[in-house]
């Protein structure tokens, strides 16, 4: 029998895994047993049973709940941005009378007052105020009065003046045209250039929010500049009255919903007598109001107005020939003494951010002032 070789190692021999199963089992075993054996031979059975008790501090007692007249509970303002403070909402409440019946009536409901500067106008066009003109519906006086169906309403407060602003120029710019709207008080009267895109839609938007709407007329000036968007139709003393008429025709066939008109420029066509006339004989047939903006003085209009009973105004002035805070500020301090003084003045001015800006302002400060905005066209005589 051979030798094995003096330097090789022979491999260490290993338990089975049969033996290793067989000892960890019995391991586990004594585990589980020795707590077991260790209860039985020192434990005690009434450990387990729910018995005794323990001290436990008194819980502290709510405080009562402030009554709800407490001024010192805080609590959230539902109304905070829809009434001004201090003010009760619940005396706008007025009783409504039942309606009558044979029976004995029931007691009055109340209702509360939506004030009119939150009331839409009637969306135009309303039937009957136009006959047809060469370029679509144009206000007709013998159809009815435009500028009665679409002036907003106006009731003058006992112990205050009237005073009215017009803003104007709108129409041509979306954004500012859309602040005008939408951040000036309903008496503030809007007007629309006669070209602008979508003029029917601005008029529409106007009204819905409570604004009375004027239209824009353009006319010759001494600066009359003929690249001028809509400068085209702009009524001149240098073409036929004829044509003049169906330039003002198509500028009022853009849109309805318009209780007057208002001259763009016009510091040429207004002062010249002749062109003046025709053009206020024309206008007197359509039931609409005019204003002049008062940038310039038009001494025969009053009289033409007057023999035509044309409903006409001559404005107070522009309150922003230039967009400078100070210089509008200025002129609405002006058109307040104006007012004062028993006239009813009407102050135009554009949709600059400063003129909207400073209008706003200034209109805060009319009730101290025992003044009261009112739509332009109540100015209207």
């Amino acid at each position: 029998m051979a030798h094995p070789h003096p330097n090789r190692q022979t491999a260490p021999k290993l338990p089975s895994r049969r033996k290793h199963g067989l000892l960890a089992a019995a391991v586990f075993a004594i585990g589980l047993a020795i707590p077991a054996l260790a209860i039985m031979a020192f434990g005690d059975e009434r450990d387990a049973a729910s018995e005794g008790s323990i001290a436990l501090a008194p819980l502290p007692q709510n405080e009562p709940l402030a009554p709800l007249d407490n001024e010192t509970l805080d609590t959230p303002d539902l109304l905070a941005g829809e009434v001004p403070e201090d003010v009760n909402p619940t005396e706008a409440l007025v009783t409504v009378p039942p309606p009558s019946t044979s029976e004995d009536p029931p007691l009055g409901s109340k209702r509360i007052e939506i004030p009119q500067a939150a009331i839409a106008l009637p969306k135009a066009p309303i039937a009957g105020l136009t006959r047809d003109g060469a370029f679509g519906p144009i206000p007709s006086k013998a159809a009815g009065s435009a500028l009665n169906a679409y002036r907003r309403p106006f009731t003058r407060q006992a112990g205050k003046q009237p005073v009215s602003i017009i803003v104007g120029g709108l129409g041509v710019n979306r954004g500012l045209t859309q602040n005008a709207i939408e951040s000036l008080p309903a008496d503030v009267t809007l007007s629309f250039a006669a070209h602008s895109i979508g003029l029917q839609d601005w008029v529409d938007a106007a009204r819905a929010d409570g604004h009375e709407v004027l239209i824009e007329i353009q006319m010759e000036s001494a600066a009359f500049d003929s690249s001028e968007p809509g400068s085209d139709k702009a009524l001149r003393i240098t073409v036929p009255p004829a044509e003049n008429g169906r330039r003002l025709d198509w500028m009022m066939a853009r849109a309805q919903g318009y209780a007057g008109l208002i001259n763009f420029n016009g510091d040429v066509f207004l002062t010249r007598t002749d062109a003046a006339a025709t053009y206020m004989d024309r206008l007197s047939k359509t039931g609409v109001g005019f204003f002049t903006d008062g940038a310039f003085a038009t001494p025969t209009l009053p009289s033409l107005a007057r023999s035509m009973r044309q409903p006409f105004k001559t404005g107070h002035g522009l309150i922003d020939p230039q967009p400078i805070p100070r210089i509008i500020s200025a002129r609405l301090i002006g058109l307040s003494q104006t007012a004062k003084s028993g006239s009813h003045p009407v102050g135009v001015g554009f949709g600059y951010p400063e003129t909207i800006s400073e209008v706003q302002a200034w209109i805060a400060t009319l009730d101290d002032q025992n003044l009261q905005l009112a739509p332009a066209t109540s100015a209207l005589k």
